[in-house]
């Protein structure tokens, strides 16, 4: 058995201009309109899609149904800690029933268009919605020193539990950039999951420091969104090339940079 995690991130008001982001952190690319948002967890609850905590991860899939038919179940996460997380996204998860998990950038909380302390500790409240870590400042974390990295997970893992009231902590590399040395640190600051941004499905049993995710972007219809819960379509393989292929160059040019450095 595999999962499929989807990755979100804002979601904006129907009426707003192309472009627009709720932050400076945001990315208009992963704008999702709210409408095309409540269009999408319909057809999952409509299509009778298993939607699993990411905690369960952790366990293997523990919770998953008897004879759950032979295609992924579906993990719901969102990336940053936009506003859009409490005032759009929640309401629209409560009425479907569906657990999702949002990733919340510690050192963003109470800025313009970010998610107050008080929203959350509601949201963590809620019984189906969890919190997680996006780091404190957003930097990547791959790219740091071990100290600075590992000052920037044991911060946001405390404020996380200060926030939430658990032990139980899930992150979520900035910007999908993680490697070996990031998962050690993280599970050293006591997070028990590590989200990337690495195109697939996460396999059942499998790696809880290495799972990885799909964006779904702003301009997906709903025909595309549902062709991404389908590993045999061609929608689903192609977002994974795309971001294989950027992953790839990242990863040359990280190379031909040190080596031009001596």
């Amino acid at each position: 058995m595999s999962v499929l995690v989807l990755m979100y991130h804002q979601i904006v008001p129907d009426l707003a201009p192309a472009g627009w982001v709720p932050s400076p952190l945001a990315d208009p690319r992963y704008g999702v309109r709210e409408g095309e948002f409540v269009r999408q967890m319909a057809h999952l609850r409509r299509e009778g899609y298993e939607v699993l905590p990411l905690e369960s991860l952790v366990s293997g899939g523990g919770s998953l149904r008897e004879g759950a038919p032979e295609r992924p179940a579906v993990v719901l996460t969102f990336d940053d800690g936009y506003e859009s997380d409490f005032t759009r996204a929640a309401p629209v998860l409560a009425r479907y029933g569906l657990p999702a998990t949002f990733f919340v950038t510690t050192g963003q909380i109470g800025r313009p268009g970010m998610m107050t302390e008080a929203m959350v500790a509601e949201l963590s409240a809620q019984p189906a919605l969890r919190v997680g870590a996006h780091g404190e400042s957003h930097r990547f974390l791959s790219a740091l020193p071990e100290e600075e990295c590992r000052d920037e997970l044991v911060r946001s893992f405390a404020r996380i539990r200060q926030l939430t009231g658990t032990d139980t902590v899930t992150m979520s590399a900035p910007g999908g950039r993680t490697d070996a040395r990031v998962a050690r640190l993280a599970r050293e600051a006591g997070f028990c999951l590590l989200a990337t941004s690495a195109p697939g499905l996460h396999p059942l049993p499998g790696d809880p420091f290495s799972v990885p995710r799909l964006p779904v972007l702003g301009h997906h219809s709903l025909g595309t969104f549902a062709a991404l819960l389908d590993p045999s379509s061609l929608a689903h393989r192609r977002e994974r090339w795309i971001r294989l292929a950027r992953q790839r160059l990242r990863a040359l040019l990280r190379r031909d940079t040190m080596s031009a450095g001596g």
